[in-house]
């Protein structure tokens, strides 16, 4: 049950102007139930109320629907304010690393399904192919492919973050695997488990 009591007067006013930017225009009654859920969740998201970086499971809880509702609220919002090659930040901010094995794959979680869909179009875009076939969240890349396809896919920023893992793998000497849990990744995000790519740009700054 959502307990909107707390939003402040002026997170109200960016609630309705989040919904009414999503169906202004459109005839009374016109408007699809669907597109009011989309304008509502934009609006909770505007308001506060909802962090559109907090978990899946975690916004569920306080709309009170399930998890499948939510990532397809969460895939319209993302998709209404992104660009053609989808939100770079956003990209980066979901993208969470697992591990790093420099003789063989890079293994990726990404939960977002919007953030999952642009980050593996841009490396098709490189001709890099991944694969999610044992979980839809978790994409596997050869890692040589996967640090090769970095700088094209996200620029400068892109460039930074293989450095990073350049210089972490290097300092593993013969033994050559991340894996961004435990004591790693509590050093660089506290203690959520695995390592965003955003969090390793940070790392490189």
């Amino acid at each position: 049950m959502m307990n909107l009591d707390s939003l402040k007067p002026a997170e109200r006013v960016a609630f309705a102007d989040a919904v009414l930017e999503r169906i202004g225009g459109d005839p009374f009654g016109t408007v699809p139930k669907r597109e009011l859920d989309i304008a509502l969740f934009s609006g909770l998201v505007a308001a506060g109320y909802l962090d559109a970086d907090e978990s899946q499971f975690s916004m569920a809880r306080k709309l009170g629907i399930t998890p499948t509702r939510v990532r397809a609220l969460m895939y319209a919002y993302r998709l209404a304010r992104a660009d053609g090659g989808g939100d770079l930040a956003a990209i980066l901010a979901h993208v969470r690393v697992v591990s790093i094995d420099a003789a063989g794959d890079a293994v990726l979680n990404v939960e977002d399904a919007f953030a999952r869909d642009a980050f593996v179009a841009r490396l098709k875009d490189l001709d890099v192919y991944t694969d999610g076939s044992f979980n839809r969240e978790r994409i596997t890349v050869t890692t040589d492919v996967f640090m090769a396809a970095l700088d094209d896919a996200f620029g400068r920023d892109g460039e930074r973050i293989r450095a990073v893992i350049e210089d972490r793998l290097a300092a593993r000497g013969r033994d050559g695997r991340l894996r961004f849990v435990g004591d790693l990744g509590k050093k660089l995000i506290g203690e959520a488990a695995g390592v965003t790519l955003k969090a390793l740009l940070a790392a490189a700054t």
